[in-house]
């Protein structure tokens, strides 16, 4: 009798240590370079965002943002007044909103009428403030059409009542800057 011989060699049964060593290899790179990645597109945005930072113009002041948007109301065509009213008098709450720091816009007529009643301007502009909100609740709200040569009008009311307001801020302003002066 012959031996017998195997035609193939024995296959070896399990990981092979070569093999493995190969894949930890990989994802070890792999990890390194997802990490540098996010860490490089990090860095890249918060650089973007500091040159972005310095780069934006300053802020308008509350009065030049309401007399901007009362001009750009006045050129646009007045073919829905509610939606008019609407923006008219959100012009003039964004204003008393960013200038006192309340939140006007988001408040209901009855509550934006007590609001300024709490807040230091002149007697007479909260009154003519209170009579516009309430004499525009009929326009927004149960749909009257006013006529158009009241349109502009409303509008030149608006700036006024802003323009007044405004004035009264400075007075304020003016008289607290003296007042601790004359203390010292």
């Amino acid at each position: 009798m012959q031996d017998i011989h195997d035609i193939r060699p024995p296959v070896q049964f399990g990981f092979d240590p070569g093999l493995l060593k190969i894949i930890l290899m990989v994802s070890g790179v792999i990890i390194f370079l997802v990490l540098a990645f996010f860490l490089i597109k990090k860095y890249l945005k918060k650089r973007k965002n500091i040159k972005g930072m310095m780069c934006l113009p300053a802020p308008m002041a509350p009065c030049e943002a309401a007399l901007k948007e009362l001009d750009l109301l006045l050129m646009r065509q007045m073919n829905d007044p509610r939606l008019f009213y609407f923006d008219l008098t959100s012009v003039l709450r964004k204003y008393i909103g960013s200038s006192f720091g309340i939140n006007a816009i988001e408040m209901t007529s009855q509550e934006f009428i007590r609001g300024i009643n709490n807040l230091d301007f002149d007697n007479v502009v909260k009154k003519d403030i209170t009579r516009f909100q309430k004499y525009c609740d009929p326009f927004k709200y149960a749909g009257l059409v006013p006529e158009k040569n009241l349109l502009i009008q409303d509008i030149s009311f608006i700036k006024k009542t802003i323009l007044q307001i405004q004035e009264n801020l400075i007075k304020n302003r003016e008289k607290q800057m003296e007042t601790p002066e004359g203390k010292q």
